[in-house]
């Protein structure tokens, strides 16, 4: 363990502010991003994509002869240009800056599509968002109530409890849904929805009878339950699916 009486306040509180700052960062848009190491003195953030090297590491804070409170960062992508990883030196304000630059790559890849079954996944899930009713003013901010993150937590305890009458198959969306489940507490409202919309993408893809399964639980479960998660469409899809 890191002893932080080996340096100074000034230093200590530096490195705290910013840790903070960056998990806060990392929460508000986990639906992308995972922090995959998390001590005092060294911090990586992963993209979540399985198909993905993408990473940004903060380590080795010091304090120059200046008392400036510096940070190593290492991290690829460098730009949307350059696919290498740059090394930079700088303090706790632009590591936030060059930290928020780079997400910003990562969603745009997310973004585009080089393959029509892309496309039709991206398309999916931005009609499930746009149908998302989110009137809170701290969505981007602040996580559901308890209350709420219980009804959705058992909304998805039974969705893998169907999925997985056919687990081998729904493999992917098991553990997508179990992802969703485990990391309820630790999610932002908006990135609850943007989560759960990728959700429903993924299962209309692979398939309607089951996709109006997955609604049929939750205008059982959640939408009648005090979460005005979808508007009356979730209604109208399930008597279309027939």
């Amino acid at each position: 363990m890191t002893n932080k009486k080996q340096y100074s306040l000034l230093f200590v509180q530096t490195v705290e502010r910013l840790n903070n700052s960056v998990r806060q960062f990392v929460e508000k848009n986990s639906d992308i991003l995972e922090l995959a190491t998390d001590n005092p003195m060294e911090l990586l953030i992963k993209d979540k994509s399985k198909i993905s090297d993408f990473q940004f590491l903060i380590h080795s804070a010091y304090q120059d002869n200046k008392n400036k409170i510096l940070f190593k960062a290492d991290y690829n992508p460098t730009n949307s240009a350059v696919i290498g990883t740059r090394k930079a030196v700088t303090e706790e304000k632009s590591i936030l800056t060059i930290l928020e630059q780079w997400t910003n790559i990562i969603r745009s890849y997310n973004k585009a599509s080089w393959t029509p079954e892309e496309n039709i996944l991206n398309e999916y899930e931005r009609e499930f968002y746009e149908n998302f009713e989110i009137l809170d003013e701290d969505a981007d901010i602040n996580p559901y109530e308890l209350d709420k993150q219980i009804i959705i937590h058992n909304y998805f305890v039974n969705v893998i409890k169907v999925l997985k009458a056919n687990e081998e198959e729904n493999a992917e969306l098991i553990k997508e849904a179990e992802e969703i489940k485990d990391n309820i507490p630790k999610m932002t409202k908006k990135t609850t929805v943007k989560m759960i919309s990728r959700f429903f993408a993924n299962v209309r893809k692979k398939s309607l009878p089951l996709l109006k399964e997955v609604l049929e639980l939750g205008r059982k479960e959640i939408f009648k339950r005090g979460i005005k998660f979808l508007l009356d469409n979730v209604g109208d899809w399930i008597t279309l699916i027939g």
